[in-house]
């Protein structure tokens, strides 16, 4: 069977008391583990006692065919509950693994253990994605990256679930922040849990001062630092405070994300006073609010960037954007020689 969308949370929550198995899969491994741990609470009590579960992974298949088979037909030797956890790195054992499941979901009798399977990217092709999809004992479930709408929710929720408000600003600051990985997500949620208080007292709110102070352990900073300099010309500063994310495991694609953001909000600020605003009242109508301590240099970023040239510089961040994206490109490279030329062009007009 396919589960997507909302059925999703309530396949976690109960699944169907015929389940043999599910199958995880997609680009987002965080959510894919996150799924799987999930999933896993309801076949056995603890999914680290080596009794009650059997790890494989595609290799083990490759050097012992038959041991999928095995392992799913082998009986508890204390009688409790049994799963197999199955992680896939490549699907040459794929043929093998979806007749395997077939024949289990035409007679699930002979499932002495439940399944889970963990996988990267499976395309529709897959044998063993196209074998669970089909199936009406065994569940594929794809984990994809989080658009904002589906990130917002996760944070709303799991914030008012701990009784925690958080305010517009607060939020549109924090998202960009941690696109990308559920599990990541997950995790600075968490983290912002606990440095309120766990919820625990009344009318409590996270506002951006909290998210700059604690959110993506200071990268909100690091990336702020990144777009500051590169924009008002300090060509060696941005090239440093480049070189120092990247080091620092941020991904480029997170920091083009990010400049993107800030460009369009240069152009905001532009279309307002086009409209009559003066300098500061453009600055107050921008949501989330321009940064008091950056205050001076955005507007000075207003006055080094012509309207067509910040057009412009947005048009190539999305050539930039296609060429990261691509498989195998070098992505620090191609960032890197974005910011230098974008750096050279502000230090040109200051």
């Amino acid at each position: 069977m396919k589960i997507t969308g909302a059925r999703i949370g309530r396949f976690l929550d109960s699944p169907p008391n015929n389940l043999c198995g599910a199958l995880f899969f997609g680009p987002d491994r965080g959510r894919v583990k996150h799924y799987a741990k999930d999933l896993s609470r309801h076949f056995v009590t603890d999914s680290n006692d080596s009794f009650a579960t059997t790890i494989l992974t595609a290799d083990d298949l490759l050097a012992d065919p038959a041991r999928f088979h095995d392992e799913m037909t082998a009986l508890s030797l204390l009688g409790d509950k049994r799963f197999v956890r199955l992680r896939l790195d490549h699907e040459r054992s794929g043929a093998a693994i979806s007749k395997a499941i077939k024949a289990f979901d035409k007679d699930p009798s002979k499932c002495e253990a439940k399944l889970i399977i963990e996988a990267g990217n499976l395309t529709p092709r897959s044998a063993i994605r196209k074998a669970c999809e089909a199936a009406a004992h065994f569940a594929a479930i794809g984990c994809y990256t989080a658009n904002l709408s589906d990130l917002s929710n996760q944070i709303r929720t799991q914030l008012q679930a701990n009784n925690i408000q958080i305010d517009s600003d607060a939020l549109a600051l924090w998202l960009p922040l941690l696109e990308g990985d559920f599990a990541f997500a997950q995790s600075e949620i968490d983290k912002m849990v606990l440095f309120k208080g766990g919820g625990d007292g009344p009318n409590i709110k996270i506002t951006p001062r909290d998210v700059r102070a604690i959110a993506a352990d200071g990268h909100a900073m690091s990336i702020d630092d990144i777009i500051m300099g590169v924009m008002n010309g300090k060509i060696q500063e941005g090239d440093q405070q480049f070189r120092r994310a990247v080091n620092g495991k941020i991904h480029p694609a997170v920091i083009l994300r990010a400049l993107q953001r800030h460009i369009t909000r240069l152009l905001e600020a532009k279309a307002h006073m086009d409209s009559g605003e003066n300098l500061s009242g453009a600055l107050r109508a921008l949501r989330p609010p321009v940064f008091r301590m950056q205050e001076r240099e955005f507007s000075q970023q207003l006055r080094i960037w012509p309207t067509h040239n910040l057009s412009r510089a947005l048009s190539q961040s999305l050539v930039a954007e296609r060429h990261i994206k691509s498989a195998a490109a070098p992505t620090q490279s191609i960032l890197g020689r974005f910011l230098l030329a974008l750096s050279f062009y502000a230090s040109k007009r200051q």
